[in-house]
């Protein structure tokens, strides 16, 4: 697994990434991407990407995208956001540790973790938050999880 520069990922591949079933399924509702939608994302992420305290990248297994991740700005916190293909969830926990140690290293004393209501609440994420609670953001209803760091 390795965290890239989103500039570097082939925008072909990254619609087809976007657009995947698996994936919408636990996004908010959105249309679906061309090139240029795409290349629109990329450019906002990478505005993300140069704010202080934010940090998105692509990542790559074994050179292919497997998805995105980053630090981005919630309301007064940072959120973590993490997607990721369907044939990779399981590298999600791996990916959540690696941006809490960067958030960490940023000087980030909170971050969120907000994942729609098509997922299930987890035990584990419970245990590590300081508070959680739902929320509607941008028409989705989400649980958000606040973690101190």
């Amino acid at each position: 697994m390795k965290f890239v520069d989103l500039k570097s990922i082939n925008l072909d591949r990254l619609v087809a990434f976007l657009n995947e079933n698996d994936i919408r399924t636990h996004l908010i509702k959105h249309a679906l991407h061309d090139t240029q939608t795409a290349q629109e994302w990329v450019n906002s992420k990478l505005a993300l990407d140069a704010l202080e305290g934010g940090y998105v990248r692509a990542i790559e297994v074994d050179g292919s995208l497997a998805g995105w991740c980053g630090i981005q700005p919630d309301d007064s916190v940072y959120e973590i956001a993490i997607v990721l293909q369907k044939s990779c969830w399981g590298m999600g926990i791996p990916v959540f540790r690696q941006l809490l140690e960067t958030a960490k290293k940023m000087g980030h004393k909170k971050v969120v973790l907000n994942l729609l209501d098509s997922r299930p609440q987890y035990e584990s994420l419970r245990r590590l938050a300081s508070k959680v609670e739902k929320r509607h953001i941008h028409g989705g209803c989400f649980t958000t999880y606040h973690i101190l760091l």
